[in-house]
């Protein structure tokens, strides 16, 4: 029953999500607590459910508010427009040269296998000039998809460990037993930004005018006159050191720092910097009271045992014919099982379900490993259970209705050629 009720949630909330029909607050708050209501639980339980899962979100909210509003002010004084205007004209007509520029910079932002990061650095150099090339906003994050499925699975991070941790073998073993695996994903993430690159042609490309172009760049030949450029690109650059070196610091506590010397620097007077933090928080409220949202959803399903129930229920519901292969075939719909159950919930509650079916057939805990690290891997970008992904949504100023509509029919093919490939290679074990 409490399967049952799980997968019914999880199917309003995509179709909510998808069509627009509330926004993704209402949707996260209401949705999981009708639920909680229907499975029997009461005020008190329930409670407990949404502040364990406002908990898990804090850190993620607070990074959000400063990182969006740093970047915001940013913008605004023109920190980009260089970088921006240098690799346009070195590109001129060539969408593709900024795709693979896009997809390069993915590869070495998500180097410390942090999504959050990856998203911060490359959302706010990107938007802008892909915006200038008639691309739309969803554009950015389906190209990101696809290296952020390859560093994604590196061996410091998340997946990969918990994957190791649960099949009882070492990371570095895990991951060198991938390796062909892992060039199938690389070279899919160039393909993955072909396709993009093709999609946005065939709906139209709406690039910026000439005098809208000659406006941007004139004002950022002004900005970078100032001194205060100047201060503002080494505060940056600090900045992005940090968030790539292993410091006693929170990650948002290096926004918060930055943030707060910037608007010093910037806005010397009182009054000046409180108009400003107004202004540059309007940008990040919609986004933050969507996360702490989220966080009611986590909570929710993961207290009251729905996401474990549904794990064990869709083993239970497959032909015991299938039992020899399952992995495969559970393969096959690991980018929607990403989504529906979460990292957390994947790895440690599906992971182990499956390893322990397969097993009396030969079928080794490191080939399931395998098996699901390189499929389930691009749907982690998308998932609507992945706090990262709402970083990289405010900074695109895009839902997540809008993303999953877009990228989907992306990652998920390439999750399932990628299983074929690996099964070719000899990787992953029919």
């Amino acid at each position: 029953m409490l399967a049952l009720i799980g997968f019914v949630l999880m199917a309003v909330l995509m179709v909510v999500l998808i069509k627009s029909w509330v926004s993704p607050p209402v949707a996260f708050i209401g949705l999981p607590l009708i639920a909680a209501v229907i499975a029997g639980f009461g005020a008190e339980e329930i409670g407990g459910f949404i502040g364990s899962g406002l908990k898990s979100m804090l850190s993620t909210a607070v990074l959000f508010v400063f990182s969006l509003s740093y970047f915001t002010l940013m913008d605004e004084i023109g920190l980009f427009d260089p970088v921006i205007n240098f690799l346009t004209k070195k590109a001129g007509k060539s969408r593709m040269m900024i795709v693979a520029a896009i997809i390069l910079t993915t590869f070495v932002a998500h180097l410390d296998g942090s999504g959050a990061t990856t998203f911060l650095i490359v959302a706010p150099a990107f938007l802008p000039i892909i915006k200038r090339l008639g691309f739309r906003k969803e554009a950015l994050l389906a190209i990101i998809c696809g290296p952020y499925a390859v560093m994604n699975i590196v061996p410091w991070g998340g997946p990969t460990m918990r994957a190791a941790t649960v099949a009882e073998v070492e990371t570095g073993d895990l991951y060198s037993f991938i390796m062909p695996g892992v060039v199938v994903l690389i070279i899919l993430a160039f393909v993955n930004g072909f396709l993009v690159n093709l999609n946005e042609v065939r709906h139209g490309l709406k690039p910026e005018s000439e005098a809208e172009i000659a406006a941007e760049e004139a004002a950022s030949e002004s900005a970078k006159r100032t001194w205060k450029y100047w201060f503002n690109l080494a505060l940056t650059l600090v900045m992005l050191a940090f968030l790539f070196l292993d410091t006693p610091l929170p990650l948002y506590s290096i926004f918060m720092i930055a943030y707060a010397i910037a608007l010093v620097v910037n806005f010397p007077q009182t009054k000046t910097q409180n108009k400003k933090i107004k202004e540059l928080g309007q940008n990040a409220m919609v986004m933050t009271v969507t996360l702490f949202s989220v966080g009611i959803f986590m909570g929710v399903i993961s207290g009251t045992g729905m996401v474990d129930a549904m794990a064990t229920a869709i083993v239970n519901v497959l032909p015991a014919a299938m039992a020899p292969h399952m992995h495969w075939f559970m393969a096959l719909f690991s980018v929607p099982l990403m989504m529906i159950l979460g990292t957390d919930a994947f790895y440690y509650a599906l992971l182990p379900i499956i390893i322990g079916v397969v097993a009396p057939f030969g079928v080794s805990a490191q080939a399931v490993a395998a098996t699901f690290l390189l499929t389930a891997t691009f749907g982690t970008p998308v998932s609507p259970s992945v706090a990262a992904v709402y970083v990289g949504l405010g900074l695109a100023d895009i839902t997540i209705g809008d993303h999953i509509k877009y990228s989907l029919k992306f990652v998920w093919p390439m999750s399932i050629i990628t299983l074929i490939a690996s099964t070719l290679l000899g990787v992953i074990p029919f």
